[in-house]
């Protein structure tokens, strides 16, 4: 029953041509804080009258059952019934704050990175998994604080307690962080846009999927 009312849902969202009512948009927790608002600003000029809700999650919401109307994931999604855009290649790099750099010193390679203090974010084995491959060989005693929210490891980031990667563009909207290893190679990660395949049609769920497409791709998010 859940599934056919989901269903009706669904249908009767996407024959709506009206540029007004919710539109929900998932995405993490740091991008919800950081690069979101400049984009929803533009996105509030276009349409005033929609109603927007920010779902900031770090797990996967359920498109199918309307946990969201929009998400903005770092992994393409496979679910058949679901419309997805790769909207950009984003980068990072590692980034601490200058008073923990002139405490510990600064790395002139991976080697005297791994050597100092990383702050967690979300799943520490997941972490010592991505960074073990780009030369970073670091164990859990290298993490010593972190927590589940990106936002709190992220301040952690900024008061000194270590290092981590970030996103660029999230780095360049932070003040009080420096990169670290700056000559390196960034990590690159994609950005994609989905949305199911029915409420594409509704015309203020692809006014909004549009203009976060156009806009993440240009990388105004600045």
């Amino acid at each position: 029953m859940a599934d056919v009312a989901n269903r009706i849902s669904l249908t009767a969202t996407s024959q709506s041509q009206a540029v007004d009512g919710q539109v929900r948009i998932t995405a993490s927790d740091v991008m919800s804080a950081y690069q979101l608002p400049p984009i929803l600003k533009t996105i509030r000029l276009a349409a005033p009258r929609l109603e927007i809700d920010i779902v900031a999650a770090n797990d996967i919401r359920d498109l199918q059952r309307r946990e969201a109307d929009i998400a903005i994931r770092h992994v393409r999604p496979t679910q058949p019934d679901l419309t997805a855009k790769l909207v950009a290649e984003a980068t990072a790099h590692f980034y601490a704050a200058p008073s923990y750099l002139d405490q510990v010193g600064r790395p002139k390679n991976e080697n005297e990175l791994a050597k100092l203090d990383f702050v967690g974010f979300g799943d520490i084995d997941t972490m010592i998994g991505f960074l073990d491959p780009a030369g970073i060989k670091v164990t859990r005693k290298s993490f010593r604080i972190g927590s589940q929210s990106g936002i709190v490891s992220w301040q952690l980031v900024r008061q000194g307690f270590g290092i981590s990667v970030m996103s660029d563009d999230v780095a360049a909207l932070t003040p009080g962080v420096e990169r670290v290893l700056p000559d390196r190679e960034p990590f690159k990660f994609p950005i994609w846009l989905a949305t199911h395949s029915e409420l594409h049609t509704a015309r203020r769920i692809r006014l909004v999927f549009d203009q976060l497409a156009d806009q993440l791709s240009a990388g105004t998010i600045r």
